[in-house]
């Protein structure tokens, strides 16, 4: 492959992407790490390696089996695909090689950290859903966002597969801490897909895909978000005042839930008819949420710092 080629194959990774995922990943990680496990760097690495490839397969696969869909998105920093299979459709066959190569390896990956680190089978049946739920979110034949699933989906990696991930590789189980986080961050989930629908209406409608966006509009879409982003909070909110976790700096939480909320509120407040303020809220939408995913970690490591 020459050089151009593989400027093609880095466009279709998305990098960009993997941020989320490392920050889910990094929260359930120091979570586990605030209720009593022990800090080892090389899992922590090796851990989100083995992760990490799970996730980035993703992007291959979604660009290979959405490609024809793509023909008709107009692309955005954060949805449309890459295009670079729609411009160059002789790397289909590589992209559908490279997807299979990243999650068979992450697979092997997982089964190794388990036999080295003493992990039962449940680690690796985890870790195995988790990139498998990624493939088959547009892989036939069950292509979950074709069937009004994608938002359950995305729900389920965002609050529960990708944080649970990191929690397992410092804990080697899932605890309750856990548990109750999942929510909050899975109603985040909902707010990030339904962001990641929004420029995609047309084409998706096209496709024939069954989302929210599609089934009830824009509009709907923005009040979903918003409902989401509030309960998110108050989810928040309760978690603190029950005082489960008296050791973390969880005050700090509730004004950073704020984020998505107030990005959520904007989007419905906000006419979207033109595709360039449509394509700002999205970058708003998805800004907030790094946002709140960034700070999260932070006042996990000031909790297990001071």
């Amino acid at each position: 492959m020459n050089l151009e080629g593989l400027k093609l194959i880095i466009r279709l990774a998305r990098f960009h992407f993997l941020t989320i995922g490392f920050l889910l990943y990094s929260i359930g990680y120091l979570l586990a790490l605030t209720w009593g496990a022990q800090f080892l760097l090389s899992r922590f690495l090796l851990g989100y390696l083995v992760f990490g490839l799970a996730h980035l397969s993703v992007s291959f696969s979604n660009d290979y089996f959405d490609r024809v869909t793509d023909r008709k998105s107009e692309k955005t920093p954060f949805s449309g695909g890459s295009k670079v299979l729609v411009k160059h459709p002789e790397l289909e066959k590589a992209a559908l090689e490279i997807a299979i190569l990243l999650l068979t390896a992450s697979i092997v990956g997982i089964v190794l950290f388990a036999f080295a680190f003493g992990y039962s089978i449940w680690f690796v049946l985890f870790g195995v859903a988790g990139g498998l739920t990624g493939w088959f979110y547009t892989a036939p034949p069950v292509k979950l966002a074709y069937r009004g699933l994608g938002e359950l989906c995305t729900m389920a990696a965002v609050g529960f597969l990708m944080p649970g991930m990191g929690y397992l590789v410092a804990a080697g189980t899932i605890g309750f801490e856990f548990i109750i986080f999942a929510f909050p961050l899975s109603l985040y989930g909902l707010f990030f897909i339904i962001t990641v629908e929004l420029p995609d209406l047309e084409s998706d409608r096209l496709a024939q895909k069954k989302n929210v966006v599609v089934k009830w509009g824009i509009k709907a879409g923005g009040i979903l978000s918003v409902l989401a982003t509030v309960i998110g909070s108050i989810s928040i909110a309760v978690i603190l005042f029950s005082e489960v976790f008296p050791t973390l700096y969880l005050a700090l939480m509730i004004p950073l839930s704020t984020f998505p909320l107030w990005a959520a509120v904007k989007s419905v407040m906000t006419d979207l008819e033109r595709r360039e303020d449509l394509v700002k809220q999205v970058t708003i939408n998805m800004t907030s949420l790094i946002a709140f995913g960034f700070g999260f970690n932070l006042i996990l490591v000031s909790s297990l710092l001071f």
